[in-house]
């Protein structure tokens, strides 16, 4: 979303501007637009890659991965791209299998054949080559930094075998905070709809270390900070004009990072103070998340890039892409994954406290469709509480999963889906120690906060 100003602070119009929109949408539906690193050029704009990079596949089955490029001048030699080739090195081998890429619908489709997909996954990464000779890497540190894949191999299977009743979902245990729109001081601005323009609220929302939750108030330049009760306590002045997703870290930092294409990421202290600033090297920024060694920025479907992992530096592309994983490394060590693997089937993986991995394959009903995945919280006990989209031709809401250490579903209820109306979608659902998840909700006339409390049974 791109702001232009209509008058003064706070009222603002959203233009959905084509290209970041379509390349959101494709976010949440497992497409990026990521820019590649390349050789040494010959001269003119080189192609960025669209790529969706897989977190869990089928062991032993055939994946198919895509690309597509985007450029400048499409028609130039600098930007059309004469070969594609994905280096494929299966979990625990030395040397890359090369596999070539075909033409399809404008981009290239790759197909790892089932030999290259043993139990323990396998890494990859893309070379492009352009009608002038220049290659372009992707990841942009190519080789030295591929993408890492796991599979569903010793997952247990689990399946929801009743029919989701999309018209009852559960309700809230309670409200974790209630805002009122309006320009006061313990209010969150909201700009109207207006012909094709969509309402939008604050853009992002998240929760402290101590329960408190802040809230990113973009229509008036301001993050606002509420006590775990859901009080007002004060406001800090955003650091950008735009838009935001908001992280906050074990100790108390926030982080802070624009949407969309080249974007920015502010490192600030607990108590406001900007330390840091780190511009984001390549993709398109969806959220932001904190990791225990800094702010680490989703720039594609599974694809966490490292921006700084010292207080005040910020890394150059290729570190980031080196730095690339497929998780945000959580607190306590864990992490968690959640990756579709079918229409109707996801997986989730998460690192118990032991260190062993954790997970499932979950078959939903028949008709249901996987969606976005909003969290992966790693629980003390082993288990995990999970956070999926989940959706039919007429219906969207979260399923909300509490698996116990052996992958077994302790519980599973049907939440209403989340607001539409804030910029970062997949921030709408945060999850509060030690067992309540929280979800976002807007009316005409407040930014509410749901509070659903996790059953082990």
């Amino acid at each position: 979303m791109v702001p232009s100003r209509n008058g003064p602070r706070g009222r603002r119009r959203v233009v959905v501007a084509g290209v970041v929109a379509g390349v959101l949408a494709g976010i949440a539906a497992g497409a990026a637009l990521l820019g590649g690193a390349s050789s040494p050029a010959s001269g003119g704009p080189r192609p960025e890659v669209l790529h969706a990079a897989p977190a869990i596949v089928t062991v032993n089955s055939p994946v198919s991965l895509g690309a597509a490029t985007v450029c400048t001048k499409p028609e130039a030699a600098s930007c059309a791209v004469s070969t594609a080739v994905a280096y494929v090195r299966p979990a625990g081998t030395n040397g890359w299998s090369r596999v070539d890429g075909e033409p399809s619908s404008g981009g290239f489709r790759f197909t790892v054949p089932r030999g290259l997909v043993p139990a323990d996954g396998f890494s990859y990464w893309l070379q492009l080559v352009t009608r002038d000779g220049a290659r372009v890497d992707y990841p942009p540190a190519g080789q030295t930094a591929p993408l890492r894949v796991l599979t569903t191999a010793q997952l247990p299977t689990r399946t929801v075998a009743e029919a989701l009743d999309w018209d009852r979902p559960r309700s809230p245990d309670g409200q974790a905070l209630r805002v009122a729109y309006g320009d006061g001081t313990q209010q969150v601005g909201r700009i109207a709809g207006k012909g094709d323009l969509a309402p939008s609220g604050p853009s992002s929302f998240d929760v402290g270390p101590d329960g408190s939750i802040k809230v990113a108030d973009w229509v008036h330049g301001r993050l606002q900070v509420f006590d775990a009760g859901g009080s007002y306590r004060r406001s800090v002045a955003l650091p950008f004009d735009e838009p935001v997703d908001v992280a906050i870290g074990a100790r108390g930092q926030v982080y802070l990072a624009t949407l969309g294409i080249d974007a920015r990421v502010v490192e600030m202290s607990p108590a406001g103070e900007v330390v840091g600033r780190y511009p984001v090297a390549y993709g398109v920024s969806a959220r932001v998340g904190a990791a225990p060694e800094g702010p680490r920025v989703f720039v594609g479907p599974n694809q966490w890039a490292a921006v700084s992992v010292h207080r005040g530096i910020p890394l150059s592309a290729e570190d980031q892409s080196r730095l690339q994983t497929a998780s945000v490394p959580q607190a306590d060590g864990g992490v968690g994954i959640a990756s579709p693997v079918g229409r109707r089937r996801f997986a989730a993986v998460w690192t118990r406290p032991d260190g062993s991995r954790g997970g499932a394959v979950v078959t939903l009903p028949n008709g249901t469709q996987v969606g976005s995945d909003y969290l992966v919280q790693a629980l003390p006990d082993g288990g995990a509480v999970v956070a999926q989209g989940v959706w039919d031709e007429t219906h969207a809401a979260v399923g909300l999963f509490r698996f116990d250490a052996g992958g077994r579903i302790a519980s599973f209820a049907l939440l209403p889906e989340p607001t539409v109306e804030q910029a970062s979608r997949f921030s709408t659902v945060r999850f509060r120690a030690p067992d309540e998840v929280l979800v976002a909700y807007s009316t005409d006339h407040a930014f509410t906060i749901a509070r659903f409390e996790v059953s082990s049974r």
